[in-house]
């Protein structure tokens, strides 16, 4: 009887150690999968021109995440910065005007012009008649954008389909 004891024992501290573990190896498995929904959904939703865009604009220790740990079972999508630079739209010069295609949709930013030589790394904008001061262009950001409209409707979608049956798998590999 003692012996059955020790043995119940040992297997509860084991699982004790092992139960965290395994949900903190499921919530990072299926939040690396909704991340990247989300990511996509964003390229989207913004109309930036290329992936990283997004993905650089994503924080924590260089992740851009914050993962879960035994100690710690969340696992964060956390966006930083302003507004992307009206560069990593498609944009064009239209001698009157900046146009740049931000949200799906072609914008014309006002009392705007291209600084010559610098190419899209020259559009300016004014922010009065006169011509100074000036200011750079930028388009959506990201830590607004991800919270509304696309990219919500993908987390939590996903979310509810992915993440349980990540934390399941774990949690019956470290049992079974």
């Amino acid at each position: 009887m003692i012996a059955l004891r020790v043995k119940v024992i040992s297997k509860a501290g084991r699982f004790e150690t092992a139960i965290p573990l395994a949900i903190a190896r499921g919530l990072n498995e299926g939040g690396d999968k909704v991340r990247t929904q989300v990511q996509r959904a964003l390229k989207t939703q913004t109309g930036v021109t290329k992936y990283a865009s997004i993905t650089s604009r994503m924080q924590d220790s260089g992740r851009g995440y914050a993962r879960a740990a035994p100690g710690k079972l969340a696992y964060q999508i956390i966006a930083k910065g302003k507004g992307i630079p009206i560069k990593e739209f498609p944009v064009k010069d239209t001698g009157h005007a900046i146009d740049a295609r931000t949200w799906g949709v072609d914008h014309v930013f006002k009392r705007s012009f291209g600084m010559p030589g610098l190419g899209v790394d020259g559009f300016r904008a004014r922010l009065t008649d006169k011509r100074l001061p000036i200011r750079k262009l930028y388009g959506p950001s990201l830590p607004k954008e991800l919270v509304k409209d696309k990219a919500a409707e993908v987390f939590i979608a996903s979310a509810q389909g992915v993440v349980p049956a990540a934390v399941l798998k774990h949690l019956l590999k470290s049992v079974g």
